[in-house]
């Protein structure tokens, strides 16, 4: 069976596509072969990878899918048990109806946010349903929340400095260590120039590389339990 990894942030607009590009590009570096899952009715994951088919830059190894519903994500599941190693899943910003049934077909749970009130919230009700349907069906999905689209003027800010604090001592789920910064590499990638594991190496390019392989490693260490994972307060 594939590992499944979503990303889910009901408040919308928390860079949960950007990420979920980024990390299917290390591991397709890696050679492991990844689905991706665009249940977004904006379908950014779709027209990135059509702008990639158009300008000859799609990724070996990453697959893009349009699955819209519970039902669809189910079946595309179960007929590729064995197909690819990882399926990342793409989620809406406001269908919250979606969220169990994704939740319940996960092995790790990824809610992006910035600083802002509205999408911590949402990260911390994406926790509460991994808690719920871990407890109604007997699983052990994980949960990380991580921090995107990050500045030095970002980090001066009240929120910012509060997250920790509410994410891991008040809510008591993970928080990467590593932080997604606001690069315009992300929003050139998101125009269909490939993964950034395909640019070519600059200063940028490599900071970002870092950022990737950082979240990527954490993201390896909560799917074998060598980090923890937070309980219900």
């Amino acid at each position: 069976m594939p590992i499944v990894i979503s990303a889910i942030n009901g408040k919308g607009g928390a860079g949960k596509t950007t990420a979920l590009i980024n990390i299917a590009g290390e591991y397709a570096l890696r050679g492991k072969t990844v689905a991706m899952i665009d249940m977004d009715a904006r379908s950014n994951l779709t027209k990135w990878w059509s702008d990639c088919r158009d300008k000859d830059t799609q990724a070996e190894g990453i697959d893009v899918f349009g699955h819209k519903t519970a039902k669809g994500l189910s079946g595309f599941l179960d007929r590729n048990a064995t197909r690819f190693d990882y399926v990342l899943i793409d989620t809406p910003g406001e269908d919250t109806s979606i969220v169990d049934p994704v939740v319940g077909q996960s092995d790790l749970v990824i809610s992006p946010i910035q600083p802002s009130k509205r999408e911590v919230l949402g990260a911390i009700d994406c926790f509460e349903a991994v808690l719920r349907v871990n407890g109604a069906r007997g699983r052990d999905c994980r949960h990380g929340v991580l921090r995107t689209r990050i500045s030095l003027t970002v980090r001066h800010t009240e929120l910012y400095r509060k997250i920790r604090p509410i994410i891991e001592d008040k809510v008591g789920t993970y928080l990467f260590r590593t932080e997604i910064m606001e690069r315009n590499i992300y929003k050139d990638i998101q125009n269909g120039i490939g993964t950034l594991q395909m640019q070519d190496t600059t200063e940028t390019i490599a900071k970002a590389r870092r950022e990737t392989l950082g979240l990527v490693g954490e993201i390896d260490a909560l799917l074998n339990g060598d980090v923890g994972f937070g309980k219900a307060p």
